[in-house]
């Protein structure tokens, strides 16, 4: 059995880091991260479940992002998951490499990830990520935002 189908029978997922979130006032989209054409939690998207774990339960986690999924209507196309430290980039992770993959080729639209820290820890490599995801016309959506204080929202140019 290969590593890929491994991944792909290993858990369900349903939920993700969000590049934009609905408020009670509309949608906040966050500074800097890539934007498909489509609206963020368009019924029909087609989304991959990713997770990174160096302790803890993918499993667990795919699960939880599987049934957020489900519940804004969206297709997991897929579901995957690495077991590596977290400090590990990005680029030297097999199943990240493989969404990366059905991004690019087109048969997802969106990665959902429980917080962008399992994709890369520092925020320059974070950049590039986010740079790579847009030029495929991909987003990332991330369970976990980080909290951002209002300063350093409007610092960094976003609104």
């Amino acid at each position: 059995m290969t590593p890929e189908h491994d991944a792909l029978a290993c858990a369900g997922v349903d939920e993700g880091v969000v590049l934009a979130r609905a408020t009670s006032r509309g949608v906040i989209r966050a500074p800097g991260l890539p934007q498909s054409g489509e609206p963020v939690g368009r019924p029909g998207t087609r989304v991959v479940l990713y997770a990174c774990h160096e302790l803890g339960d993918p499993v667990a986690t795919l699960r939880l992002l599987r049934t957020r999924a489900l519940d804004r209507g969206w297709v997991v196309h897929a579901e995957l998951y690495d077991l590596c430290p977290l400090a590990a980039r990005s680029t030297q992770r097999p199943q990240w490499q493989l969404v990366m993959k059905l991004l690019t080729q087109g048969d997802a639209q969106a990665v959902l990830v429980l917080k962008e820290a399992q994709i890369e820890l520092e925020r320059r490599h974070q950049l590039e990520v986010r740079r790579r995801l847009e030029v495929v016309g991909a987003t990332a959506h991330f369970l976990l935002e980080p909290r951002r204080s209002r300063r350093e929202v409007l610092r960094r140019g976003g609104g």
